[in-house]
């Protein structure tokens, strides 16, 4: 089973557009937050993975589909888990959920990453690092 990274969030006022619903904005902020945490779960930040193998984790493409409306003080779980490994990049699916105080769960969002390995200078694609497949499979 691949490895599943999530934090918790409640939506603040600042993060709400005219309209007092989440401005699209924040939903990728919060999938770049999530992006991180993948990397800290493990022990690593985007610095450190270049300190272990050699190499630079860049994103290359960010999807977001908006499925529901989150508002003021929302309770949000973001979701973040490898779904494919190409030869130089790695696909991320993410979901923003909120929960409900029922109990229930909705989708709000639901976004896919590519990142890409390159050589310390971003020039030139790499090979994902064994070590990072690893701990992420």
């Amino acid at each position: 089973m691949a490895f599943v990274s999530s934090f918790r969030h409640h939506v603040r006022s600042y993060e709400l557009d005219p309209y007092g619903h989440v401005n699209n904005a924040v939903h990728m902020q919060w999938l770049e937050h999530g992006r991180s945490r993948l990397l800290q779960d493990k022990g690593f930040d985007f610095t450190n993975v270049e300190d272990r193998w050699g190499v630079r984790f860049v994103t290359a493409s960010v999807k977001i589909d908006y499925k529901a409306s989150l508002l003021l003080d929302d309770d949000v779980e973001v979701t973040t888990t490898v779904a494919r490994f190409g030869r130089t990049s790695v696909t991320l699916q993410q979901q923003i959920v909120r929960r409900d105080p029922d109990g229930s769960r909705t989708l709000a969002g639901a976004g896919q990453c590519v990142i890409v390995f390159t050589d310390p200078t971003m020039t030139q694609p790499v090979p994902i690092p064994d070590g990072f497949k690893e701990l992420y499979a």
